[in-house]
C-alpha cells in the first residue's frame, strides 16, 4: 500500500468525505469490472460497488490503515457476490418446489406474486424477533455479513452471534410451521 492510499485510510477513518471519493475513484473501476464478470449485469455490478463502498463508510472507524484495503474490498466483493447467486438459486428452488408441487402452470406475474406473499409473511415472524436477535439475524441474512464481521460491528461475541441467529431460525420455522403456510424449502432461504 503506498503512502498516499495510507494517508486517504486514516482521513476517512474520522470521516472526511474527500478521502472516501479518492478511495472510490481509485478502486470502483476495478470492483465494477470484477463484479460485471460474475454477475453478467451492468445493474447488479453498479449495485454491489455501490454496496460495498457504503459498507466501507459505515465501518470507516474500524478500517486498518496497514493493512491492504485492495484485499478488503475484494473480500466484501467476493462475499456480496456469493451472497447473491445464494439468494437466487434459493429463489429459484422456491418457484420450482411450487410448479412441481402445485400441477399448475403460473406466468412470471403469479410467480412473482405468491412468491411476495411467502416473503411478506415470513418477514411478519422476522418482525416479531427480539429487536437485538432481529437485527443480528438482518445482519447476516439481508446484508450478507458473516459472524465475525456482525460481532465486530455490535461489539459483541462470535458465539453470541451464532446464538443469536440459532435461535431466531427456530423461532421462524415454529412460527412458519405452526401457520401450515410456507414449506420447509422456503425456510431454506434463511439458512
Amino acid at each position: 500500500m503506498d503512502m498516499q492510499e495510507k494517508a486517504a485510510i486514516i482521513s476517512l477513518k474520522s470521516g472526511d468525505f474527500e478521502a472516501f471519493d479518492q478511495l472510490f475513484n481509485k478502486y470502483g473501476k476495478r470492483l465494477y469490472g470484477f463484479a460485471i464478470g460474475y454477475l453478467k449485469s451492468h445493474e447488479d455490478a453498479e449495485e454491489l460497488v455501490q454496496d460495498i463502498f457504503v459498507k466501507v463508510w459505515e465501518n470507516r472507524a474500524e478500517l486498518d490503515e496497514n493493512q491492504s484495503f485492495n484485499s478488503y474490498l475484494f473480500t466484501i466483493a467476493k462475499n456480496t457476490i456469493l451472497n447473491h447467486f445464494r439468494k437466487k438459486a434459493h429463489q429459484q428452488s422456491y418457484i420450482e418446489y411450487i410448479k412441481q408441487h402445485t400441477k399448475l402452470i403460473h406466468t412470471k406475474t403469479e410467480e412473482d406474486i405468491i412468491y411476495s406473499d411467502l416473503d411478506a409473511q415470513a418477514k411478519k415472524v422476522i418482525d416479531k424477533l427480539p429487536s437485538r436477535r432481529r437485527e443480528i439475524f438482518l445482519l447476516s441474512r439481508e446484508q450478507g455479513y458473516n459472524n465475525e464481521e456482525i460481532a465486530k460491528r455490535l461489539n459483541i461475541s462470535k458465539k453470541t452471534v451464532e446464538n443469536q441467529i440459532t435461535h431466531a431460525l427456530k423461532f421462524i420455522r415454529e412460527q412458519l410451521g405452526k401457520k401450515n403456510l410456507i414449506p420447509l424449502l422456503f425456510i431454506s432461504l434463511f439458512l
